[in-house]
């Protein structure tokens, strides 16, 4: 934990966002229950499928192939997030992380983590990149290689708007930065909440176009 956050904890300790226990943002007593996880599925149709496949029907709509999702964007997950995202609590980074490793199979250790980055105001007034904190971590516990290898040309957040529509919002928004390094890779895409799947489809497909051989997807929360 950065000594940042210690300090704050210290001075104005964390309070468990399920029982209210003051000490951690999800004291041990919780933990186990409080981001239950969802079934293997389809992200988009809701399907149930393998290890959290891409069905066959949806496969030709999206340059993914597997997408793993934690939990889904209710309760304790909802709470969490809107600490970390607008309450700069960093200190959630490390929990987000933790409950979005568990649920992963085994990965080859030639897998590249690569974040979907943040539009660059939200950058700003955080002072990070939430889902660059939760790519690093990852890619720490599970021994990967992290790679800041898509940037985000947009300067605010998509809101508001369906699958459609935001993907013609995000069209061309992305742009990989590290093309050498992508091409003929295995690409772990990790972000925090999965609402259209328009964001998570737009990053993947600028790193197919870039020559990722295959690109998959860790996320904490789906919103219904």
């Amino acid at each position: 934990m950065p000594l940042l956050d210690v300090l704050l904890s210290t001075l104005a300790p964390h309070h468990c966002i399920v029982c209210g226990a003051e000490g951690r943002l999800v004291c041990a007593w919780c933990a186990p229950d409080a981001f239950p996880e969802l079934p293997s599925r389809c992200y988009r149709c809701q399907k149930l499928s393998s290890d959290s496949a891409v069905c066959n029907t949806c496969r030709k709509q999206t340059a993914l192939r597997h997408v793993w999702i934690r939990t889904d964007y209710s309760v304790a997950a909802k709470e969490l997030l809107r600490l970390y995202k607008f309450e700069r609590t960093r200190a959630a980074a490390n929990i987000i992380a933790h409950a979005m490793e568990e649920m992963l199979p085994y990965l080859s250790d030639d897998i590249i983590v690569i974040a979907v980055p943040t539009a660059t105001s939200r950058v700003r007034q955080r002072g990070y990149d939430h889902a660059a904190l939760l790519a690093r971590a990852i890619a720490g516990k599970r021994k990967l290689l992290w790679v800041p290898a898509l940037a985000n040309l947009a300067q605010t957040r998509q809101v508001g708007a369906n699958r459609q529509k935001r993907l013609e919002q995000l069209e061309d928004n992305f742009l990989v930065t590290k093309p050498e390094i992508i091409k003929g890779s295995h690409i772990l895409l990790i972000d925090d909440v999965l609402t259209t799947g328009a964001t998570l489809e737009t990053a993947a497909k600028a790193l197919k176009q870039a020559g990722a051989k295959t690109v998959d997807a860790l996320i904490f929360a789906q919103r219904q």
